[in-house]
C-alpha cells in the first residue's frame, strides 16, 4: 500500500504541491481565527515607601469677624437692644427672649437648693431634746390607744358571747313551738303539689283525647305550644319544690313554703292556658256543642283544684310566717346585736393591729432621733444639696439662653430681630444679629461621613486658593463639629481650620481652594494599589499575584493604612512583586 501511495505522489507531485499553496493559508487563518485568547493583566508593583493618608475637600475662606449671632433656643423676642451700626463692648447684651417661666424655673430651683441646704444643716445639728420629748408623748400617745382598742377587744367578745347564747336559747324555744307547723307545712307542700300534678297530668289526658288533640291542631296549635312549655316549666317546678316537703325548722319551712307557692302559680297560669284554649276551640260534627261543654267543665274543675291547692299552700304559708314572727324579731334582733358586737370586734382587731405597728413605727422614730444622724444620711442630704445646687446652674444656664450677648468687641452690620417676632427654628439663618469682631481669618470646610472618622484636632494641612495657584497656605485642624450638617441635600460635616502664618493681608472672605488635611503618615512600608485589594468569598482581603506572564497565585494579605490610591500591606506581600489590578479576558 505504501508502494502505492508512494506512486501516486511521485505522478501527482505539481497538483499536490499546487493544493498546499492554495490551502495553507487558508488553515493558518483558521487557527488565528479560532485560537483562544490569552487574558490581559494590568498589573503594578509593590514599592516600599512613605504612605500618606489625605482628606481632601474644598474649603471657603470666613472670618470670625463676621459673626451671624443667634438665640440657642427659639421663643418670642422680648426686647432689641442695638441697631445697625452700634460698637458693641464684650458681653454686652444685644437682645432677649421672653422668660417668665424660666424666671420662675430658676426660683423654684433657688428655694429648692435652700431647702435642701436646711435638711443637711438639720442632720448636721442632730435632734433637739424638744424633738425628742414630742416623740416620746407620741409613743404613749400610742401605747394608751393600743391598751385601749385592746379593752374594746375584751368587750366585744363578752357581748358576742351573751349574743350567741341568746340566739341559741331562741332557736331552740322556737323549734319547741313551731315543731308543729314545720310538720305540717311538710305535709302541705306534699299534699298539694301533688294535687296540683294530679289535675295537670289530667289535664294533658284530656289534650291527648282525639276529639281535643284534632281541634287543638285545626285551631290552636301555637296556643298549645305555649301552653306545653308552661306545662314543662310547673313540672320542673314542681319538683324542685316537692324537695322541701321534709324541712329541719321553721326557717327552712317558711323558704320551702314560699318555694312550694311560686310552683303552685305557676301551675295556675298554665291551667289558666288551658282552660283559655279549650274555649276557643270551635264546635264540629266531633266536637259538639254538648261534648265542648263537657270538658269545659272538666277543664275548669281541674284549674279550680289547682287554685285551691294554691290557697291551701298560701293559708299554710300565713299561719307559719305569723307563727313565727315573734320568734323572728326577737331572733332578728338578736342577731342584729350579734353582727354589731362582731363589727365591734372586728375594728378593735384592726385597731389593734394598726396600733402596734404604729408604736412599733414610732418608738423606732424615737430611737432614730436619740441615736442622731448617720454619716451616710448627712452624705445623703449633701448629695441632695448638689444635685439641687446643680438645678439652679442649669436653670441660670437655661435663662442665659434667652440673652444674647457679643461674644466679642465689634459694630453691629444688621440686625434681623424685632420685639414680639418668633425666632424661628435652628435652621433659620435669616433670624440673626451680625457682627464684625476683631478674630482672625479661618478656612471652612465640610467632608463626608466616610472621612470624618479620620481627622483630629491640631492635624495639619494647607489649602490652595484659587486666587493664589500653586501657592500653599498651612493650616492645622481647630474645630470639628459634633454633628453633621445638609449641605446639598447629604450629610456633611464642618471642620474649621486656623492659618499657621498671618495672612491676614492676603485673604479675602469667601475665597476657596482645595483643602487637604494630612490625617495619617507611615514611613517605610510596603503598599499597594487600592484597587488590587479584593475580598474573597470568605470576606478576606487578598491580592492576586502574576508570576512568569500567566500564572495567578492568590494570597491572602494583613492590610494597614489606606490613601487615596494605595494601601499599606503589613504582611502577605513583598516588595518587587507584581499584583494584579485588573484581568481583561
Amino acid at each position: 500500500m505504501c508502494h502505492a501511495v508512494w506512486k501516486f505522489v511521485r505522478r501527482r507531485w505539481k497538483l499536490l504541491l499546487l493544493l498546499a499553496i492554495i490551502l495553507l493559508p487558508f488553515i493558518a487563518l483558521g487557527f488565528f481565527l479560532f485560537a483562544p485568547e490569552k487574558p490581559e493583566y494590568i498589573t503594578a508593583e509593590a514599592v516600599r515607601g512613605d504612605l500618606i493618608q489625605s482628606v481632601e475637600a474644598v474649603g471657603t475662606v470666613i472670618s470670625e469677624k463676621d459673626l451671624e449671632l443667634k438665640f440657642p433656643v427659639t421663643g418670642v423676642v422680648e426686647e432689641v437692644y442695638v441697631k445697625e451700626g452700634d460698637t458693641v463692648e464684650a458681653d454686652q447684651v444685644l437682645a432677649e427672649l421672653r422668660n417668665n417661666s424660666l424666671e420662675a424655673d430658676r426660683s423654684s430651683a433657688s428655694a429648692s437648693y435652700q431647702a435642701a441646704l436646711a435638711d443637711l444643716r438639720a442632720l448636721e445639728e442632730g435632734t433637739r431634746p424638744e424633738e425628742i420629748a414630742i416623740a416620746e408623748a407620741e409613743v404613749e400617745n400610742k401605747r394608751a390607744a393600743l391598751a385601749a382598742a385592746r379593752a374594746t377587744l375584751e368587750n366585744a367578745e363578752r357581748s358576742l358571747g351573751r349574743s350567741q347564747g341568746e340566739l341559741d336559747q331562741l332557736h331552740r324555744e322556737a323549734e319547741t313551738s313551731l315543731s308543729g307547723y314545720v310538720s305540717t307545712a311538710g305535709s302541705t307542700i306534699s299534699q298539694e303539689l301533688t294535687d296540683i300534678e294530679n289535675s295537670l297530668n289530667e289535664l294533658d289526658d284530656y289534650f291527648d283525647t282525639t276529639v281535643i288533640k284534632n281541634a287543638v291542631e285545626f285551631r290552636s296549635r301555637i296556643e298549645y305550644e305555649v301552653y306545653v312549655r308552661k306545662r314543662e316549666e310547673t313540672g320542673v317546678a314542681i319538683a324542685d319544690a316537692l324537695l322541701g316537703s321534709r324541712p329541719a325548722d321553721f326557717e327552712e319551712a317558711l323558704l320551702n313554703l314560699g318555694t312550694a307557692r311560686e310552683a303552685a302559680l305557676h301551675a295556675v297560669a298554665a291551667a289558666d292556658d288551658a282552660y283559655t284554649i279549650m274555649v276557643s276551640l270551635p264546635t264540629s260534627n266531633y266536637l259538639t256543642t254538648a261534648t265542648k261543654e263537657t270538658y269545659k267543665d272538666s277543664f275548669a274543675g281541674e284549674r279550680n283544684s289547682i287554685q285551691s291547692a294554691l290557697n291551701d299552700i298560701e293559708d299554710q304559708l300565713k299561719a307559719t310566717r305569723d307563727a313565727s314572727a315573734n320568734f323572728s324579731t326577737q331572733i332578728a334582733t338578736e342577731e342584729s346585736a350579734f353582727a354589731t358586737a362582731q363589727g365591734t370586734k372586728d375594728k378593735a382587731l384592726a385597731d389593734i393591729a394598726t396600733y402596734e405597728t404604729s408604736l412599733r413605727v414610732q418608738e423606732a422614730q424615737l430611737a432614730l432621733k436619740k441615736a442622731g444622724a448617720r454619716q451616710a444620711d448627712i452624705d445623703a442630704a449633701r448629695a441632695a444639696a448638689n444635685r439641687a445646687y446643680a438645678g439652679v446652674r442649669y436653670a441660670h444656664a437655661r435663662l442665659d439662653d434667652t440673652v444674647l450677648k457679643a461674644p466679642i468687641a465689634g459694630r453691629i452690620t444688621k440686625v434681623n430681630l424685632k420685639a414680639g417676632e418668633f425666632t424661628g427654628d435652628f435652621e433659620d439663618f435669616n433670624r440673626a444679629i451680625t457682627m464684625l469682631g476683631d478674630s482672625p481669618y479661618r478656612v471652612e470646610m465640610f467632608v463626608s461621613e466616610i472621612d470624618i472618622p479620620k481627622v483630629q484636632y491640631e492635624q495639619e494641612g494647607g489649602v490652595e486658593l484659587d486666587a493664589y495657584p500653586g501657592r500653599d497656605f498651612l493650616l492645622q485642624v481647630t474645630e470639628i463639629d459634633p454633628a453633621a450638617t445638609l449641605v446639598d441635600g447629604v450629610p456633611k460635616y464642618r471642620i474649621k481650620l486656623d492659618f499657621l502664618e498671618d495672612e491676614e493681608k492676603n485673604l479675602k472672605i469667601g475665597m476657596t481652594g482645595d483643602v487637604e488635611i494630612i490625617t495619617g503618615v507611615q514611613k517605610e512600608v510596603t503598599m499597594v494599589p487600592g484597587r488590587s485589594v479584593i475580598k474573597n468569598a470568605l470576606g478576606q482581603n487578598i491580592v492576586r499575584i502574576l508570576h512568569g506572564g500567566d500564572e495567578i497565585e492568590e494570597r491572602t494579605v494583613v492590610v494597614g493604612m489606606e490613601s487615596d490610591t494605595d494601601v499599606e500591606v503589613i504582611s502577605g506581600v513583598e516588595e518587587g512583586e507584581k499584583v494584579v489590578i485588573l484581568i481583561k479576558e
